[in-house]
């Protein structure tokens, strides 16, 4: 039997609710999501809409400030339908210059996927069998599908 995982893959909404509004209502076609994943810029944007939303993952990004707390990493590392995935903003792991600092951090951490925002650009790279992938910014209307199936993680961009 198939197991299969899917997560709705969020980044850089910036506050631009009715935008992201929009996404979760675009997004609920592809059918139920076992959790939502927000990469930053915008973290505590998806608080007026958590009653109807899945469980929430998120990470601070560069604008997101305010809402750190002390010791918080705007970098983690997930267990997402058995796949160890690291979601991060990206900042910290210089995404404006490449994709090298993404790819060594899941090396690092035994990763086979790294979820990353920041850039607003959509990207979905395979390298060496791990999944790398930018779902671009929220605030444009850009998302992505991230789906776990027989310990396989693939992306799908929106």
């Amino acid at each position: 039997m198939t197991e299969e995982n899917r997560y709705l893959v969020l980044s850089d909404s910036h506050g631009f609710l009715g935008r992201l509004e929009g996404i979760l209502m675009a997004s609920e076609q592809c059918g139920p999501f076992d959790a939502v994943i927000h990469l930053g810029d915008g973290c505590r944007d998806l608080d007026r809409f958590r009653e109807h939303l899945p469980p929430v993952i998120q990470v601070y990004g560069n604008c997101d400030a305010l809402y750190t707390t002390p010791g918080t990493d705007p970098v983690r590392v997930e267990e997402l339908g058995g796949v160890r995935t690291v979601p991060t903003h990206g900042h910290t792991l210089y995404v404006r210059s490449g994709t090298d600092g993404l790819y060594n951090r899941a090396l690092r951490d035994g990763a086979a996927a790294v979820l990353y925002g920041h850039t607003h650009r959509q990207k979905l790279e395979y390298r060496n069998g791990v999944l790398i992938m930018n779902p671009g910014a929220a605030e444009l209307g850009k998302w992505a599908l991230l789906t776990v199936r027989n310990g396989v993680a693939e992306g799908i961009l929106k």
